[in-house]
């Protein structure tokens, strides 16, 4: 019986931290929709809000997500991902993402401030919310960067990073519905 009490407590606490990680995450969503629009120059049809995108690692398929990607004359040029706690622990994620969706600026935010990754280098060049290119920057950005393209095997390689962070759940489920399904729904045949 005690056992039982014990891990109710425990499971409520989780469920809470969840809950406040949320918060914090939507919180953070709320400022960068704010200063994508209104403070850095781009329109509504360049700003995509809560990208769920599907991954293909050998024959499963799951699916990711980013908060935003924005797309500058017809090219991405940077995904965002908001997140409570530290940034440095979702950096890699960010620009895994980054890397497979070919966006050459990934960005990882709090409600606090934010961090800007160069995805080629996966190295912070900008920190706190003013560090976040305004659209003349990205503009200028993107004819100067040829893009790179990823060999197969980095492919593999960043599509297993992707999906190894958006597995752990941390403080704020991560990846489409708040958690990545690799194979089948429940009750599906594998084929």
């Amino acid at each position: 019986m005690e056992e039982e009490i014990r891990q109710s407590k425990i499971i409520g606490i989780l469920k809470q931290e969840i809950e406040d990680g949320e918060d914090l995450a939507n919180q953070a969503r709320g400022t960068i929709g704010y200063l994508l629009l209104e403070k850095k120059g781009y329109s509504r049809e360049e700003v995509e809000k809560n990208v769920v995108f599907e991954v293909k690692l050998e024959k499963e398929i799951a699916h990711s997500s980013a908060d935003f990607i924005v797309t500058v004359g017809g090219e991405r040029a940077m995904l965002i991902k908001c997140a409570a706690g530290s940034l440095g622990s979702r950096e890699r994620q960010a620009v895994a993402a980054a890397r497979l969706l070919g966006t050459p600026i990934a960005v990882v935010a709090d409600p606090v401030t934010a961090e800007v990754l160069d995805t080629a280098t996966g190295e912070v060049i900008g920190e706190g919310f003013g560090a976040i290119p305004v659209r003349d920057r990205i503009e200028a950005l993107l004819a100067e960067k040829e893009p790179k393209a990823l060999t197969p095997a980095r492919i593999e390689k960043e599509k297993r990073i992707l999906l190894a962070f958006d597995a752990i759940k941390c403080c704020v489920p991560q990846g489409g519905a708040g958690g990545v399904r690799i194979g089948p729904e429940p009750g599906e045949e594998k084929s």
